[in-house]
This record gives C-alpha cells, structure tokens and sequence, in this order.
C-alpha cells in the first residue's frame, strides 16, 4: 500500500515551478526555507525602524515582510492551491508597503490613515484574486501593476521636487529595482525551466527570486528611512481659535 502524503487530499496550485515535490510536510524545501530571507529582513527592518524620525513612512515594511515570508512559506511547503491565494495576499502587502508610503509623501493621505489605506488596499487586491483567477490574465499581473503604481508615484514625486525642494538620493531605490528586476529574471528561468534541476533542494531560481526580492524590499525600506517624515496635518481653524480664547 502506498503511503499517503500530508498534502495530497489538496488542490494544487495552478504554477508549477522546477522543484520536485516530495511526500512531506515540506514538499518544496528550498522554495520554502529561502522565505526566511523575508523573515530575517522583516525582524531587522522593525528594529531599525523603532523610534526613527521616519516611522510613519517606514513603519509597514518589516511586518509587511514578515507577512509575505509566513505566506509565502506555507504556499511552498504545502504545494496547495489554498495556500497559494494567501502567498499573493503576502504579495499585495509586500508591494502596498512602497505605495501606502509614497502616498504619504505625496500627501494623499494623513499619518493617522495609513493603516486603513494599507489594509484597505491589500483587501481589494485579494479580492480581485477570484476573479482574474477566471480570466486569461495571470494572477501575477496585479503584482505587476503595483509595481507600476510605485514607479509612477515616485515619477510624480521627483518632478514635483524639482521645483519645489532639493532631490532626493535614489541610489538605493534603483537597487531595489535592480534586486527586483533580477529576482524576477530567475524566477522567469524557473517556471519556464531555462534554469532547472528539479531534484536539487538546496537553491531553485525561484529560491533566489525570494532572496533577492526580500533583499529588495530592504532596500526600499533604506531608501525611505532616509526621507524627512510626513508633514502634520493641517491644523483646523476652528480648533486653533478655540485655543487663542482659552
């Protein structure tokens, strides 16, 4: 009698990369293990970020890649379809992190309104998930558009600061970019098995599309660490008239 495996009463995903799946609890070992590159970046980011003068725009990036490690390792370590919609929930809070701060500098919302426009981002996302699920678009095209949003908002900010304030560095933000874009060329190679050896699980091309992203998003987080934090709000008449008669 064969023996039946942990997962095998599950839906599989819809994305088959080059690892061999094994009858395990882990079925992809080193697709999953290398999201404690996540992890690791996550645990730093929020230590560097405590106390910083940056916290509000900061502040999302580690929890954000803790999220998408967590996910992201129970999506490889199950190989279950299940699983892989709560990889790409990891994705939206990975990519809403850059957007939710970016629209603080652009001002399009208030510090105190951060967590509700990240959560409420990540949420519409995921719910879109079902329903591109149903069409000929992959999954991964909403990834994709995200990352557009962020490069159009940072378009939008260096323009706006050529006439208005001294440009920003953005050595570290075209490193992001580079990290991503790289981590997205051996994840390519992967899944379309350019690059694999499907019994080999200590490094898969998808392995290195997490160490290089999460790398990216570290990046990110350094290069916004190093921005003035967000304006105050303005404050209202009403309420500074109520002082000056006190």
């Amino acid at each position: 009698m064969s023996r039946e495996c942990p997962w095998s009463g599950w839906a599989p995903p819809n994305v088959d990369w080059c690892e061999e799946e094994l009858c395990s609890w882990v079925v992809n070992p080193a697709d999953s293990v290398s999201n404690l590159a996540y992890i690791g970046f996550g645990l730093l980011m929020i230590r560097q970020a405590r106390g910083h003068k940056a916290s509000d725009i900061v502040g999302l990036f580690g929890p954000a890649s803790i999220l998408v490690g967590l996910l992201s390792f129970a999506y490889h370590a199950s190989h279950t379809y299940f699983f892989q919609f709560f990889d790409f929930v990891g994705m939206f809070g990975f990519c809403w992190a850059p957007i939710t701060a970016n629209a603080l500098r652009l001002e399009w919302i208030r510090p105190g309104a951060r967590l509700p426009f990240y959560a409420a981002g990540v949420a519409i996302c995921s719910a879109l998930v079902p329903i591109v699920s149903e069409t000929p678009l992959p999954i991964q095209t909403l990834v994709a558009l995200l990352i557009a949003v962020v490069l159009v908002q940072e378009l939008s900010i260096a323009r706006q600061q050529r006439t208005s304030s001294p440009a920003t560095q953005r050595r570290l933000f075209f490193l992001a970019l580079g990290l991503l874009a790289a981590a997205g060329l051996a994840s390519l190679a992967d899944i379309t098995r350019t690059w694999c050896q499907p019994t080999n699980h200590w490094i898969q091309g998808h392995a290195v599309w997490h160490v290089l992203s999460a790398a990216a998003l570290y990046a990110l987080f350094r290069f916004y660490q190093q921005l003035p934090p967000p304006r105050p709000a303005p404050e209202r008449a009403g309420a500074s008239a109520e002082r000056d008669l006190a």
